[in-house]
């Protein structure tokens, strides 16, 4: 007769872990979701990264509301990654205040200010916590990701030639 409890126990183990699974889908939907263009963006907090890599103050997208944003996934090791740096950079020179580049850097915080200290690009450079770049569906490097001003989705374009149009659209919308 002692059969039968660990069998309802196995159950009940199961049927909570699917309760809690699902409970989590209900209430993550937006991050399941694949990046759109025309959605809202998805809102991140992330930290600027410092000398030597210290975390400094939190960038966060609702501040930006206003102003055309520009989200850059890249990582020190990426190729095409650092051959875009130095275009997007010189375009957010040629934009000024009508635009904000935030560089999100996936991987090592001190490499990354090093290398944007010795370049002098002027980016903002904050470091991704893991959830922002999943939820922009950066699994490719370079990612990229144009946010008009209502903070939308503009376009998510594959170079940086296509950035700095996708960035000349937003702006001109009004």
């Amino acid at each position: 007769m002692t059969a039968p409890r660990p069998r309802w126990l196995v159950i009940a183990v199961l049927a909570a872990s699917l309760a809690v699974n699902v409970g989590w889908v209900a209430t993550h939907l937006a991050w399941l979701r694949p990046l759109a263009v025309g959605a809202e963006a998805p809102p991140f907090a992330l930290p600027r990264i410092e000398a030597g890599g210290a975390p400094g103050a939190t960038v966060e997208l609702s501040a930006l509301r206003g102003r055309v944003v520009v989200v850059e996934f890249w990582a020190t090791w990426c190729g095409p990654c650092l051959r875009a740096l130095p275009v997007i950079d010189a375009a957010a020179r040629r934009w000024g205040d009508q635009v904000v580049v935030i560089a999100v850097n996936v991987d090592d915080r001190a490499k990354a200010r090093a290398l944007f200290d010795a370049e002098g690009y002027r980016l903002t450079l904050v470091a991704d916590d893991g959830e922002t770049s999943a939820r922009y569906g950066a699994h490719t490097l370079p990612h990229t990701v144009v946010i008009d001003r209502a903070g939308a989705v503009v376009a998510v374009p594959g170079h940086a030639g296509a950035v700095i149009a996708a960035v000349e659209r937003a702006r001109a919308q009004r």
